[in-house]
């Protein structure tokens, strides 16, 4: 799950180059919006920053919160860079609305005619897999192929290449018909994404730029950083602690590793209003198939289109993204002509409840601020005598450790999980239904922990 935008060329009486910017903006109604709706999320410590990006009625302001990481008190700018996840999925809807346009593709062209030699699907009840299918997460898979092998436990698309991505169709096939159910799926729009670029015979990346956003006008939107971008590139951080940016991870980049700044991606939403939709350009074409809507989600209540969700009252349009250390979101009205992207270097869901609260108060509503348990800091006397390695009697490693008062939990190739304090020492995994306990010799230093989980007792002694 992240967001941002920009362009230069024009449409009838107006070009994008138009639009009014201000780079922190001095309408004091928008800053109240967006500090009581982001506040909350930055006094939990979910993250530690943030940059929203406001379009209304032709205009653009920036608000940069908070700090950068949880231990300095620079700020960001609207020049900070994020990963944007699964915001990817709406830029690589566009490229794959845009090879319709140029009659390339079709929306019903069957995914094994693209297929390399070698490679084929089996159809579901008479039905084939499409190129529709893969953009609306229709196509029968799962969220992840099943062939993953990431060396870095924190990212876990990481090294996914074009073979083991074909590779993957003759190990998963598909759970039901394409086109009957919604089942969100990473693995979809990856194919989708690499399908599209192998057909023209071209890299993804180099594609997207050329076709999307070199037209659009859109800079700092990118995959691979430069050494500049690197440095400009806000730090990861997920639940209070800093962790590693994903960077660019092979044949899954078309769903989620496009990183950019709050100007790229709100220029990019902007390009979707209305008053743009006569510009003459190809790619405004391109952006107006990608909205169509292909595909109703009766779990969501909500229409799908080629990357787009459409929300339940039928007008807005989002989607919104996370990697391990980044969160965002992207919404917009065309009929109320409001955009807004929120850009977090803290993976966090609240990021989209925040960016949909700020979208409803610029329609007018006053929604209330979202209510977060602010997590207890513990002594660091105590965590001194708990963090360790602690080695299972099944086999694997849990890594206690600690950063900003908190005390984190990791298994060997997962993700670290908060702790939260229950009693004694005993404690809670934050978002997992498990609990740890530790035994401490005479002058308290942890010498195992147990973990409590699916009705199982785990212990883990402490390695030296």
């Amino acid at each position: 799950m992240n967001i941002l935008y920009q362009y230069c060329i024009v449409a009838s009486a107006i070009s994008l180059s138009s639009i009014h910017t201000s780079a922190i903006a001095d309408e004091p109604d928008y800053r109240k919006i967006v500090d009581k709706q982001l506040s909350p999320m930055i006094e939990a410590e979910l993250i530690p920053g943030a940059v929203v990006g406001i379009y209304k009625d032709g205009e653009v302001s920036y608000y940069p919160m908070g700090t950068l990481d949880f231990n300095q008190d620079e700020s960001p700018t609207i020049d900070t860079l994020y990963e944007i996840g699964s915001i990817s999925k709406v830029i690589t809807g566009v490229l794959f609305a845009d090879a319709v346009r140029r009659e390339e593709l079709t929306r019903d062209t069957i995914v094994n005619d693209l297929l390399p030699d070698g490679y084929q699907i089996k159809a579901v009840d008479g039905e084939e897999l499409k190129l529709w299918h893969l953009t609306t997460h229709t196509s029968g898979w799962g969220t992840a192929p099943f062939n993953l092998a990431p060396s870095d436990g924190e990212n876990p698309f990481g090294g996914y290449t074009q073979e083991m991505m074909f590779e993957a169709t003759k190990i998963m096939p598909l759970k039901q018909a394409p086109g009957t159910e919604f089942e969100y799926s990473n693995y979809a729009v990856g194919m989708l994404g690499t399908l599209v670029s192998v057909n023209v015979q071209d890299e993804y990346e180099s594609l997207v730029k050329e076709r999307i956003l070199e037209p659009l006008g859109i800079e700092n939107f990118t995959i691979e950083l430069s050494q500049d971008q690197l440095g400009q590139l806000a730090p990861a951080t997920t639940s209070g602690r800093l962790t590693k940016a994903w960077g660019k991870t092979g044949a899954m980049d078309p769903a989620g590793m496009w990183v950019t700044n709050a100007p790229g991606l709100l220029k990019f939403a902007a390009a979707n209003m209305k008053q743009f939709d006569d510009s003459g350009l190809d790619i405004t074409e391109s952006l107006k198939i990608s909205r169509e809507p292909l595909y109703k989600a009766e779990s969501m209540g909500q229409q799908v289109c080629s990357g787009w969700f459409i929300a339940r009252d039928g007008q807005g349009y989002w989607h919104n993204g996370m990697t391990g250390g980044f969160s965002s979101y992207m919404g917009l009205s065309r009929e109320m002509d409001i955009a807004v992207v929120v850009l977090a270097n803290g993976a966090a869901f609240e990021t989209t409840v925040c960016g949909e609260k700020i979208l409803q108060s610029l329609a007018g509503m006053d929604p209330d601020p979202i209510e977060l348990e602010i997590d207890e800091k513990i002594d660091d006397a105590v965590l001194e005598r708990l963090v360790g390695t602690y080695h299972s009697t099944m086999g694997f490693d849990m890594f206690i450790t600690s950063a900003n008062g908190r005390l984190f939990t990791q298994i060997t190739g997962q993700q670290p999980l908060v702790l939260l304090h229950v009693r004694d020492h005993r404690f809670r995994i934050k978002l997992v239904d498990a609990e740890i306990e530790f035994e401490v010799s005479e002058n308290n230093d942890a010498t195992s922990v147990t973990l409590f989980q699916n009705g199982m007792e785990i212990k883990c002694e402490r390695k030296e």
